[in-house]
């Protein structure tokens, strides 16, 4: 790819995701799936353009497990976020909440405790320790966790 067209799908891929950050904005503030599928839309439209582009990822990824409920592309836009950033501790803690939707508590647990490695936020510390202890009371005794 040229150098001027690699800036333009650059350029182009993180106005998208701003608008899909205004669209999600505005889907939070009146409830509207509508406002969601837009920023969705402009999430993938980023994407196309830019491959390697991690934030819109993220937001992505978060947006399917959180307002669609649909816990496998959530796992695998967060999966990716982490190949390319492996220190993202926000998306190992996403991506926990994700596998927990889908039912996969062993996954959930493990990604809960790298945030534990990688995180620095109290308030999410503490959100961290509540989200383990409560995959913990589910889970089997005798499982290694």
């Amino acid at each position: 790819m040229n150098p001027l067209r690699h800036a333009w799908c650059w350029a182009l891929a993180r106005f998208l995701r701003l608008l899909a950050d205004a669209h999600r904005h505005f889907g939070n503030l009146y409830g509207s799936r509508e406002e969601y599928q837009a920023a969705m839309n402009n999430y993938t439209r980023a994407l196309s353009l830019d491959p390697s582009y991690a934030q819109a990822y993220y937001n992505r990824g978060v947006l399917y497990w959180r307002e669609f409920g649909d816990c496998e592309p959530a796992v695998q836009d967060l999966t990716s976020v982490l190949e390319l950033v492996p220190s993202w501790a926000q998306a190992y803690f996403n991506r926990a909440l994700a596998y927990k939707l889908c039912g996969d508590q062993e996954r959930a647990i493990r990604d809960l405790e790298r945030y534990l490695q990688e995180g620095t936020d109290p308030f999410w510390l503490e959100a961290t320790q509540k989200q383990l202890a409560e995959l913990r009371e589910g889970t089997p005794v005798g499982d290694g966790t």
